[in-house]
């Protein structure tokens, strides 16, 4: 009999699109269904994730049967994967770009997720690293995808999500561009740059692929922000709620963090006593 894993710490995280109304009728968006409820293991924890989809309500709307999701859900995880989007992205950085084996790749991530508890197969790199190279491939399949561009025609368009991933501390960037309404992977390009000109080559695919564009989310990056409007300037944008509400509460984390420090500078030395006292 097969037991579910278990794990020692484990962060429980609930999705929800950005977007708040219909874009049709500006109707509030409510919960129609949850489209994942599952586990992922990243770099920085394992998330128990649950991810909502959300619908306009109005039965007379023409976006009635479209459904919103996360594109921040969607970002964490590949279909079918429980090891998270990161891990990919790193297992293709270290064979491509520093030519380590599968025995080498395997040794530093079971020492990356050692302090999460998780360990992680010699065989699951395999997958992983197909994975990689299959993002790579996404853009040149997307057009001969006739299922997705059926459910495309269903809810009238696409609406571009670019999310740009460091894969390790490094130079280089994965840009991954998703249609934020199915979770269709579009495009993705290791760049070393993040020019706008270099923004507008990495959406091109998407712009040939000859299908209406409803909406666009960008992380706050100027030049993200810049290519979609030179691409796409009638259409409406938003930047990315997650990584605007992160950098909004940093300043605040940051205090919290001060305040901390000198509250242990200011007690450890009475507790020390204390401890002496007691002994």
């Amino acid at each position: 009999m097969k037991h579910s894993r278990s794990y020692a710490t484990v962060m429980r995280h609930w999705y929800r699109p950005i977007e708040h109304e219909c874009p049709e009728c500006h109707r509030t968006l409510r919960q129609a269904m949850t489209l994942i409820r599952r586990t992922v293991i990243t770099l920085q924890g394992v998330i128990k994730l649950i991810h909502a989809g959300y619908r306009c309500p109005d039965q007379q709307c023409a976006g009635y049967q479209r459904t919103y999701r996360s594109s921040v859900a969607d970002a964490l995880a590949l279909p079918g994967f429980t090891y998270g989007l990161d891990i990919v992205l790193l297992v293709g950085r270290l064979h491509l770009g520093q030519h380590q084996t599968v025995d080498e790749i395997h040794q530093t991530l079971l020492e990356r997720l050692a302090p999460l508890g998780v360990t992680i197969s010699r065989r699951e790199i395999l997958y992983l690293f197909e994975a990689y190279c299959t993002l790579l491939r996404a853009s040149s399949e997307a057009k001969d995808d006739r299922q997705w561009l059926a459910q495309v025609e269903k809810n009238g368009g696409i609406i571009v999500s670019v999310d740009g991933i460091q894969p390790d501390k490094g130079n280089e960037t994965i840009y991954l561009v998703r249609d934020a309404l199915t979770g269709r992977m579009l495009t993705a390009e290791q760049v070393t740059s993040s020019e706008t000109a270099i923004m507008k080559v990495l959406l091109a695919p998407v712009v040939a692929l000859g299908v209406p564009v409803l909406g666009t989310i960008t992380d706050a990056q100027e030049s993200e922000v810049q290519a979609v409007e030179q691409l796409w300037p009638e259409v409406p944008h938003q930047v990315c709620q997650f990584h605007a509400l992160r950098e909004a509460s940093r300043p605040g984390f940051d205090a919290d963090r001060k305040i901390k420090t000198a509250m242990r500078k200011h007690l450890q030395p009475k507790v020390r006593e204390m401890r002496k006292q007691l002994k």
